[in-house]
């Protein structure tokens, strides 16, 4: 192997490529973005790619303003789960679901590691019909995975937690594919990622009421 390909590799494997898989999704379109500024990663990727839990992401709460339609494309359009995760996190706390295709199809080609999850979150935070329908995709067609462990769990607990809000049961029909999945991955369960969903989510509306 060159040393070309030793270096494109590691630096697939940090941006977050640890599964390679085919999937019937287009990529969704995002215009060519720029390497991310050093003051880009530091007001908005450090702070926020470890979730909104954390206290460094609600000191970002200052600053929100400055969160515009550019900055969320440019951080979406990296290819690394950090950057990602930031931009989901912006889309979801400056309630842009302007975003809704782009995070849907991020979700749905499941290209980098981890920021799925934010996906869900704010996907879940528009509560949308199209952005219901993306989860919902992306769950018909991953349950089916059982060799991909994804954001799986996450998205069913997504469908739970917009249930419990609206009013719904959409998880009912969901529910056979997700105990074939559950059952390829002993351990697994879903009482554990719910409860992970709520408190992610209670974290993103403190943070909009301070806005």
């Amino acid at each position: 192997m060159s040393d070309d390909h030793t270096v494109a590799g590691l630096q697939r494997h940090v941006a977050g490529v640890t599964v390679s898989h085919e999937h019937p999704f287009p990529v969704p379109p995002l215009p060519p973005q720029e390497p991310l500024t050093a003051s880009l990663r530091d007001d908005w990727v450090r702070p926020l790619y470890m979730g909104l839990h954390q206290p460094q992401a609600r000191a970002c709460v200052a600053r929100l303003a400055l969160a515009d339609d550019t900055v969320i494309a440019r951080l979406l359009g990296q290819f690394d789960w950090r950057s990602r995760t930031a931009g989901a996190y912006l889309a979801a706390l400056t309630e842009r679901p302007a975003f809704t295709d782009q995070l849907g199809g991020l979700l749905l080609a499941s290209e980098v590691c981890y920021a799925g999850s934010a996906y869900c979150l704010a996907l879940v935070a528009f509560d949308t019909p199209a952005s219901r329908d993306y989860l919902h995709r992306y769950l018909e067609h991953y349950l089916r995975q059982p060799q991909l462990h994804f954001e799986q769990a996450q998205a069913m607990a997504a469908i739970l937690y917009l249930d419990d809000k609206n009013g719904t049961a959409e998880a009912t029909r969901l529910a056979p594919a997700w105990a074939d999945f559950a059952a390829s991955r002993p351990g697994l369960t879903l009482d554990d990622a719910c409860a992970v969903f709520v408190n992610d989510m209670a974290a993103l509306r403190a943070m909009v009421v301070q806005r």
